[in-house]
């Protein structure tokens, strides 16, 4: 998302608890050059507040701080988008800025796909979904993506290290929603 929306961009084999949400399940799988990942995530927080956070596409960086950059670069209707976003990856002592150029359809008022668009930025291909399901007073959020990355991933440790990155990235968006609902 990716996090974003994005990339949005998973952290522990094992569920990982917060100062408020948590992460209830996670997994990467590694097919390829292809990537597919899987996060769900509990955020304290109502369902239309962790929406219009995370469609909130000029201000994506107030949600996770490793966002440099978001931006519409075009909508393409009432319900689609076509959103570009800068990411500042670090793996370990390595980092990167990573863009990506998603076309983002708002499916309805808990559900969100982005397909990224090949040559827009540093993934080959990807389909990112955000699921949301009210939770009490809170809210599920389920984020799965495939995404092909057009740069080098280490290939024997490059899983399990982007697994740990996306869990800690969607970790820390639930903890700034979460700030945000309560101010």
């Amino acid at each position: 998302m990716v996090r974003g929306c994005g990339v949005f961009i998973s952290l522990a084999l094992f569920p990982c608890v917060l100062l408020a949400g948590e992460i209830l399940d996670s997994s990467v799988v590694h097919d390829g050059a292809v990537y597919r990942l899987s996060i769900t995530a509990r955020v304290e927080a109502p369902l239309a507040v962790v929406y219009q956070s995370i469609t909130d596409f000029n201000n994506l960086a107030a949600i996770n701080p490793s966002i440099e950059e978001s931006q519409v670069l075009e909508s393409q209707g009432a319900d689609r988008q076509r959103v570009r976003s800068v990411i500042r990856v670090c793996i370990l002592v390595f980092c990167k800025r990573v863009e990506q150029v998603q076309d983002v359809t708002l499916v309805d008022q808990r559900t969100v796909v982005a397909t990224m668009v090949p040559g827009g930025g540093d993934f080959r291909a990807g389909l990112a979904r955000w699921e949301l399901t009210a939770a009490g007073a809170g809210t599920d959020m389920h984020f799965t993506e495939a995404f092909e990355p057009d740069f080098w991933v280490p290939p024997l440790i490059g899983p399990w290290l982007i697994e740990k990155k996306l869990v800690r990235e969607v970790a820390e968006t639930a903890v700034y929603i979460e700030g945000q609902a309560g101010e």
